[in-house]
């Protein structure tokens, strides 16, 4: 199996084909920060001890000749007893222009959602997130990288910042 072609049930032919047509007329035309939350509840510097993602179902909406789907995402920076410092809720709103042609069926827009949607908006939630906590006053969090066999990342980062060697400043 091919493993960057999505993985498709039963009339695998039929949505593949069905899939590939919706992507070939969709055209991203604007990504935007619909919402976005962050808030530190403890006075940094403070110890992360873990990050924890959860990325709520993309929402759709398909009004011919517009395609927009949300992208919803929640980071908390949580501390050895699991209790959270810091959380930034994101969401993303991505625009397509969808050129004429039939009306896409409801399972190719899920398929077509769950395999590219995440994929096409992870750059912005990586940007987001990074300047969110950077503006938190905390050490930036990174989204790892994706691949096309992995619907979303596996791996956060948090930079940790090398302190300033003996007698330099900062600024």
């Amino acid at each position: 199996m091919d493993t960057d072609e999505p993985v498709i049930t039963s009339r695998s032919g039929d949505l593949k084909d069905q899939v590939a047509a919706l992507h070939s007329r969709l055209h991203l035309t604007d990504v935007r920060v619909q919402r976005l939350r962050a808030e530190s509840l403890e006075e940094p510097p403070f110890d992360v001890h873990s990050i924890q993602i959860h990325s709520g179902p993309c929402e759709v909406l398909l009004e011919p000749p517009r395609f927009a789907a949300r992208v919803n995402q929640t980071v908390a920076l949580r501390d050895a007893d699991d209790q959270t410092l810091a959380e930034v809720e994101v969401a993303l709103i991505l625009d397509y222009a969808l050129e004429d042609g039939p009306e896409p069926s409801a399972e190719a827009v899920s398929t077509y959602v769950e395999h590219n949607t995440y994929f096409t908006a992870h750059p912005y939630l990586r940007e987001t997130l990074q300047n969110a906590t950077l503006k938190l006053g905390l050490e930036p969090v990174i989204l790892g990288i994706l691949s096309r066999d992995q619907p979303r990342p596996t791996e956060v980062t948090l930079v940790r910042r090398a302190p300033a060697p003996p007698g330099e400043t900062n600024g």
